[in-house]
């Protein structure tokens, strides 16, 4: 299964390479296809191996394992999904923009070849059980996602890219530097299911972590080193934005809990690490709720309340604990699929009005009815509606939290109140009657064949999934 799962996104994209620029549309129907039998295969065969009796793999396995180990299992079957809906998205989505000459086939190319690659380097991150060879993955993420930063061609996506890929990189590089360092702490193998500790350098291997939660925190989008995130979403492709908000984030996180676990066990307590992620966190949060203040374009808004949502698996981590690590898996499905659906909604408006800024859109629900309803939907289901699986792993985590720290926790639901009042205030200037704006009245419809149905299909995915997960509470 690894390596049919694996290299399939290369076969993908060097499919896309070898074929002339008029059959790329065929390329994303195979890819919708291939991804969506992938997805299948693989959540058959963790059925299998993981609970023998042909059970039910999240609420059989996944979500009551004593362990930590098997949080990968989520996150390929994640990649795979994202993969099939975001082709799926994709095919419409381009063909709208060639439609309305933003790009040409030559681009389309482009997208196909790089959007594999990092398919291929993400599922690499999530399966391998080497720490060196996981570092290799995210960087690999890095130099294929700037190609598609910069897919539009104009001055400011080079200059996103470029930021990007200059932060990323030296970041990246820093975590690095505390992978080493941990190995020189006097780690015997770099592989985790093999890792034996002897003669063990207390001081390195907390050295160790700080460096590898600043270096590998950049992808999560911690602050201070999360400037590259607006500009990189913002600049984005839609299809290319909802893939890096909903899964690439949560797979940099993946690696600070995998190496955390190495530290903890290394310095024979988490105090260390809890508190350095902690404090990240909560500098990240308040940082987010007051930054949103200034945002002008839905995609960058979007941006900072996935840093907001890092932070809260981020505080899953440090309070560690059976059931903080259900609410982090409960957290984790319903972000990726409600970010990937939040993105496809407002990628609809982007594409249809040509702008992103809440001052020039106003009647959204008059001119693009079908879209404003996905973008109500996604919006509402991103805050704190009771309703949403979101609410229900924040007030679990809160609550967790209040037990620990009455007084930071305060400080968190001051936090939340922030960025969820700057989301409402900032979306709803889209549905507002405003003097001086050109919004286009869309007539949309619903077909067989309509942009709408892999969005649709995103929340049907995400109830499915949030439903199986609750019998476990």
């Amino acid at each position: 299964m690894f390596y049919i799962v694996l290299f399939t996104a290369v076969i993908l994209s060097i499919l896309a390479f070898i074929l002339n620029k008029e059959k790329q549309f065929l390329v994303l129907k195979i890819s919708t296809i291939v991804y969506a039998l992938l997805s299948i295969f693989a959540l058959y065969l963790f059925n299998i191996w993981y609970t023998y009796d042909y059970g039910i793999f999240f609420t059989k396995y996944v979500l009551n394992f004593n362990t930590y180990a098997n949080i990968n299992t989520v996150l390929i079957l994640l990649i795979l999904i994202l993969a099939f809906l975001i082709s799926w998205y994709a095919f419409y989505y381009f063909k709208k923009e060639i439609e309305h000459k933003v790009i040409g086939l030559r681009r389309l190319r482009e997208y196909n070849i790089f959007v594999n690659l990092f398919v291929f380097a993400m599922l690499l991150v999530a399966s391998t059980n080497n720490i060196l060879v996981m570092w290799i993955g995210l960087e690999a993420t890095t130099i294929f996602t700037t190609f598609l930063i910069s897919f539009y061609g104009v001055k400011t996506s080079w200059e996103a890219a470029w930021k990007y890929i200059i932060l990323c990189s030296v970041w990246l590089t820093v975590g690095l530097f505390g992978i080493l360092m941990l190995i020189g702490s006097w780690l015997e193998s770099l592989n985790f299911n093999h890792i034996v500790f002897s003669h063990v350098n207390i001081l390195l291997a907390k050295l160790s972590f700080a460096f590898i939660l600043v270096g590998f925190g950049t992808k999560v989008g911690l602050f201070p080193m999360n400037s590259w995130l607006p500009d990189a979403h913002g600049k984005a492709s839609t299809p290319v934005s909802a893939f890096m908000s909903a899964i690439l984030l949560p797979l940099a996180l993946y690696i600070i809990f995998k190496l955390k676990i190495i530290v903890d066990t290394l310095i024979w307590n988490s105090y260390f690490t809890d508190n350095i992620l902690l404090w990240f966190g909560i500098v990240t949060l308040l940082y987010s709720g007051f930054i949103l203040i200034h945002q002008k374009h839905f995609k960058r808004t979007l941006a900072y309340s996935s840093t907001e949502n890092m932070w809260i698996l981020a505080l899953a981590l440090w309070i560690w604990s059976p059931i903080a690590l259900k609410l982090w898996i409960l957290h984790l499905i319903a972000h990726s699929f409600l970010k990937t659906s939040s993105f496809m909604s407002v990628g609809n408006v982007l594409l249809e009005q040509q702008t992103g800024q809440f001052s020039k859109i106003s009647d959204l629900l008059k001119n693009q009815k079908i879209t404003s309803i996905f973008v109500i939907i996604s919006i509402l289901m991103l805050i704190w509606v009771p309703i949403s699986p979101l609410f229900i792993s924040e007030i679990g985590l809160v609550y967790a939290l209040f037990e620990k720290n009455m007084w930071l926790s305060f400080v968190v639901i001051f936090s939340f109140i922030l960025i969820f009042s700057w989301i409402i205030i900032n979306f709803s200037k889209l549905f507002k009657t405003k003097e001086g704006t050109d919004t286009k009245m869309i007539n949309e419809k619903i077909s067989c064949n309509s942009i709408f149905i892999p969005i649709l299909f995103t929340l049907v995915l995400w109830i499915a999934s949030i439903v199986s997960i609750l019998f476990i509470f």
